[in-house]
This record gives structure tokens, C-alpha cells and sequence, in this order.
């Protein structure tokens, strides 16, 4: 991660997150040495610090300032999933477990790997890119509910009970994987990032967001990703549940969260959205090589 240097702390009326976060961080026992406003992102505000001789860490301060409980199950999904795959890990929750107001997380080395997607559109690279993701979330998916232990992470949907929930990072997409060049010319993953959205679930519904992001508008890309998946060990899908938690996601983009995304992009989901209620549809075929677009589900 390419961040700029950290500058001195300043903190002014003019800037509250930055005055909050140093407020947290006093308050918690913690005063930076340095702080600087690292950017905001759509459940954070973002801060680079130094807090002894030891490295520059993250701080993440949730714009909602009653996310306790949000944050508590984030730290707990990255403690299960940090003996399987790379996550930013060891987590601090400040200022206590049991009313924390933010998170302290070493920085990630790498890049996005949706920016370098951004730069080699559809090439091997990205193709590459997707498989890893695809490799990730099935090393994921091995981690059972365990049904006799105390957990801060909820279930996705309490109706919708499957019988094999698993730990799910809830926002898998290239925007969440961080990667950084190997000596063969590819990629390593240094850490999946952003469990915001973390539930325990059934597998299924982790395979959403690729196909709405990369499947849907590159079906190559899409199919990269699923085999990947499949034969890095992951589930194979129940069409019924996979159906039901795109037809989900699908109408949650299209009605809380509309404006956020493009015109073209609504219509297509409208479109597809009309397939997937068509009888005889099946969503997995999103994950075709063949199809073309979100009118050939049917």
C-alpha cells in the first residue's frame, strides 16, 4: 500500500474525524505519536498512525458511531480467518471489547487488485486476478458455524437456514484483494481486507458479489473466478440458494442503494433481475463462458 508520509499531528475544528480520532485514541491510552488522515471509505474514515517505535498501523473509525457491534464481529471473522488466509491481522479493538468505537490493523502491503484489473481490462493477468479471489474465498468457506461457542458475528438471514453455514467475507469482490507481484511474474495475495460485511451464511451467497461485478459484464472473468473456486476446494452451488441470494442483492442494489450506481448498469440488473423470475431460470449460468449478457439466463 503507497501511502504518503505522515506528517505531525494537527488536529483543528475544521477537521473532526481527524479531532475524533485523536480524541479515541487519548481516551484509549493510546496517544499517537503521529496521525494523518488516510481517506474515507464507505463505512470509514481512515487513519494512518504511529503510536510507539513499532511500524505505522490503520486506524479504521466507522462513520456510524454506534457500530460497536459491527466492529466486534469484524475482529472476530479476521481471528478465524487469519489461520487460512491473509487478513490484516492482529486487530486492536480501541477502546475496549465491549464498547469499541474503532479497530488498529497493520497496513497491507500490495495494491488493489481491481486497479490493476483498471489497467490490463480482460487480459491473462486479470483472469489471474479473479482466480485468486476465487482460490481465497474457498479456503474461507471451510470454516464451520461453530454451533457451541459464543460469536459476535451474526447470520446473514435468520429465515433462511441451510444447514451448512460457513464464515463469509459478505463483500468479495477485486476492490478487497490485495495482491502484490511474485518471482514468477503473477501475483501473491497479501490480504483480503474490508469485513464489514461478515456473516456466517450460506456459502452461496459469497459467489454474489463476483457475479454481479465481474461475471455479469465479463462473463470470461466470471468463469475464472467460479472455476477457480470449485477447484481450489469450494462448494459446489445449490441453484436454489445461489438464486435466492442474488435475486436478494439484486434487489438491494436496485431500491436502498440505486442512485450509487450508473444507469446502464440499473438497467441491466432490472433486466436480469425480470429473467430470474421467470420460471425455469437458472442463475448459475451467469458463470457461463457462453452467455453474453443477463437476457440469456433463461
Amino acid at each position: 500500500m503507497h501511502l504518503p508520509p505522515v506528517r505531525p499531528t494537527r488536529v483543528s475544528d475544521q477537521d473532526s474525524p481527524l479531532l475524533r480520532a485523536h480524541e479515541l485514541l487519548r481516551r484509549s491510552g493510546l496517544p499517537p505519536l503521529q496521525i494523518q488522515n488516510a481517506g474515507r471509505g464507505s463505512n470509514h474514515h481512515l487513519f494512518v498512525v504511529e503510536l510507539d517505535e513499532g511500524p505505522l498501523r490503520l486506524l479504521r473509525m466507522p462513520i456510524d458511531s454506534d457500530a460497536g457491534p459491527r466492529l466486534r464481529s469484524e475482529e472476530e471473522a479476521i481471528r478465524r480467518a487469519s489461520a487460512t488466509i491473509p487478513v490484516p491481522h492482529p486487530t486492536l479493538l480501541i477502546p475496549s471489547l465491549h464498547r469499541p468505537e474503532g479497530s488498529i490493523q497493520p497496513i497491507v502491503e500490495g495494491t488493489r487488485a481491481q486497479d490493476l484489473r483498471r489497467q490490463g481490462e480482460g487480459g491473462p493477468q486479470v483472469e489471474l486476478l479473479c482466480r485468486l479471489l476465487g482460490q481465497q474465498l474457498a479456503h474461507l468457506h471451510r470454516i464451520e458455524f461453530p454451533p457451541h461457542e459464543p460469536t459476535f458475528i451474526p447470520f446473514l438471514s435468520p429465515s433462511f437456514v441451510t444447514g451448512n453455514e460457513r464464515l463469509l467475507h459478505g463483500d468479495a469482490h477485486l476492490g478487497n484483494l490485495m495482491v502484490a507481484p511474485d518471482a514468477k511474474g503473477g501475483f501473491e495475495v497479501t490480504s483480503l481486507i474490508d469485513w464489514s460485511f461478515c456473516h456466517w451464511g450460506p456459502p452461496e451467497s459469497d459467489l454474489v458479489e463476483m457475479a454481479i461485478t465481474e461475471a455479469e459484464p465479463r462473463p470470461q472473468l466470471g468463469r475464472a473466478f467460479f472455476e477457480a473456486y470449485l477447484e481450489a476446494g469450494g462448494f459446489e452451488p445449490r441453484e436454489h440458494v445461489f438464486k435466492w441470494a442474488l435475486l436478494r442483492e439484486l434487489e438491494r442494489r436496485l431500491s436502498a442503494h440505486a442512485q450509487a450506481y450508473e444507469q446502464a448498469a440499473r438497467d441491466a440488473w432490472t433486466r436480469w433481475l425480470d429473467a430470474l423470475h421467470r420460471p425455469g431460470s437458472r442463475a448459475l449460468q451467469i458463470f457461463s463462458p457462453q452467455r453474453s449478457g443477463p437476457g440469456d439466463l433463461v
